[in-house]
């Protein structure tokens, strides 16, 4: 099969390279937009925005049952069934629009005394509000076609997609800074650019047949399948998000120096976040996909595509991680400066968690698939209270770092419910092969490190460097250093074997 026809490879690769490049579009338009509006106008913009994202929580869990039962009905074939739960989600998403505007209406006309504001800046808050629920409808709508085309595995369409949206963020930048344009008139060309989407989006569905419709639809009783089980993914997603966003929260409150501390938490965040970011991307592939499987009740695909996907997705997260669990210190002192160093420890011990969370990636798209989520959702939810109480607790010993110990117990308890529970009664997987298929990569890639780590060019020259690209240069001296050897042992050792990716 040729590459480019190849779902995982174009997936995986489109959007990846869509992440990097909204992540450059960020790290530029930041500092531009503060020169352009100014430090207070631009805490507002970002406040108007924040305002908004806490509503996709209206979102209920749809975005993944929605894809999840779509993939099972075009493995059946059952285009009616699709077209009729898909016109009646545009009907959905429709209502929540309306619950979102209204509530975006309701901040704007009563909240000014909930921010700390001046009254011209909440003037302002309020325009980027009425901006926003301008184009709420669109947006919302806009997830329906987005749905039917990653269950259509169509992924790589909606990254293309994306990734050409970023590139007109930058040309918006640019106009910007040409014509001087106010803030409004910004927020309101950036909304106008996210909800344009709805239209490629829903004219691919259209045309490549995977709706008949644009129509809203009211076949509530197809539609219940889907919502009850969006539910309990809200359920899963809620802890998770709490587990994830109540951490700074949790270090404000019990510190001994909160402002100080969340500093540091923002500085160590940034690399996490970023690999999550574009590992991530694998749940989005891998669910159309196992719930195909799934629906076939075919176990030797189940089993070879767990087995498989385990050790790629470990190995390609390893290729993520270990380059910053090496230069934990230059990577934090070229982009803090070396005063905040001491905060490396940290990050390796981050960059560990992520990597074991994202190893069951596979496995956790097999657990969507079959919609087994009750046991799931519990202990998400009695682990998320565990790792609040442990933060809280280890915050004035250990500071910034106790919520990162506390999320690595998480993720440790979560994974091991995977292993002790979901790998064998559910999946009927044999748990030796999925510890295998994980700790071989990874105990390549340490083998690795160790070897790096003993070069005395790389561990001597440190105390000599005194500025921010010195230390960038030594990063990519040691990562490529690494990742050479380390590719071609993964290589050697048949732990990836290029042919078999592209099939």
């Amino acid at each position: 099969m040729r590459l480019k026809d190849n779902y995982y490879f174009n997936a995986f690769f489109w959007n990846t390279i869509q992440k990097i490049l909204n992540a450059i579009v960020g790290f530029i338009s930041v500092p531009l937009l503060l020169t352009s509006f100014g430090v207070e106008n631009y805490g507002v913009l970002s406040l108007a925005t924040a305002c908004n994202g806490y509503m996709h929580l209206l979102d209920l869990g749809m975005n993944t049952g929605a894809v999840r039962y779509y993939s099972i009905w075009i493995s059946e074939k059952n285009q009616d069934l699709i077209n009729r739960v898909a016109r009646t989600n545009v009907s959905f998403y429709g209502v929540i629009a309306i619950i979102n505007i209204i509530l975006l209406l309701f901040i704007a006309f009563f909240g000014e005394t909930w921010f700390s504001t001046t009254h011209d800046q909440f003037l302002q808050l309020r325009s980027c509000l009425f901006i926003i629920s301008f184009f709420c409808l669109l947006n919302w709508e806009t997830t329906t076609y987005s749905q039917l085309l990653i269950a259509n595995k169509q992924l790589a369409y909606t990254a293309k997609m994306q990734t050409l949206l970023s590139l007109f963020k930058l040309v918006l930048i640019g106009v910007v800074f040409y014509f001087h344009l106010s803030l409004s008139a910004y927020f309101f060309l950036f909304q106008l650019l996210l909800s344009s989407l709805i239209f490629p989006y829903a004219i691919k569905c259209i045309r490549s047949g995977y709706v008949d419709s644009v129509k809203p639809a009211f076949y509530w009783t197809d539609f219940k399948v889907v919502f009850t089980f969006s539910l309990s993914i809200f359920a899963l997603s809620l802890f998770q998000m709490t587990a994830t966003q109540s951490r700074p929260i949790i270090l404000a409150l019990f510190s001994q120096a909160g402002p100080t501390i969340n500093t540091e938490f923002k500085i160590i965040e940034v690399v996490p976040q970023l690999i999550i970011m574009i590992g991530g991307t694998f749940s989005s592939i891998f669910l159309p996909k196992t719930s195909e499987m799934v629906i076939k009740a075919d176990q030797a695909e189940i089993e070879h595509f767990a087995y498989k996907w385990t050790r790629i997705t470990t190995a390609i997260v390893c290729a993520l991680c270990f380059p910053f669990i090496l230069c934990s210190r230059e990577v934090i002192s070229a982009y803090v400066g070396s005063q905040y160093s001491y905060l490396a420890v940290w990050l390796v011990v981050w960059c560990v968690t992520v990597l074991i969370q994202m190893h069951t990636t596979p496995g956790n798209a097999l657990v969507l698939a079959y919609g087994k989520t009750k046991t799931l959702v519990i202990v998400t939810a009695l682990v998320c209270i565990l790792s609040i109480f442990i933060n809280a607790l280890l915050s004035k010993r250990f500071g910034v770092g106790s919520a990162v110990i506390s999320y690595f117990i998480y993720v440790v308890c979560i994974i091991g419910l995977y292993y002790l529970h979901f790998y064998k009664s559910l999946l009927r997987l044999n748990r030796w092969k999925m510890i295998k298929s994980f700790l071989f990569p990874v105990l390549i890639a340490v083998c690795v490190a160790l070897f790096v780590r003993s070069i005395p060019l790389t561990r001597d020259i440190l105390p000599m460097l005194n500025n921010r690209i010195a230390y960038v240069v030594l990063c990519v001296i040691k990562t490529l250093i690494w990742m050479v050897p380390y590719l071609l042992l993964l290589t050697i050792f048949k732990q990836i074997d290029w042919k078999q990716i592209r099939r």
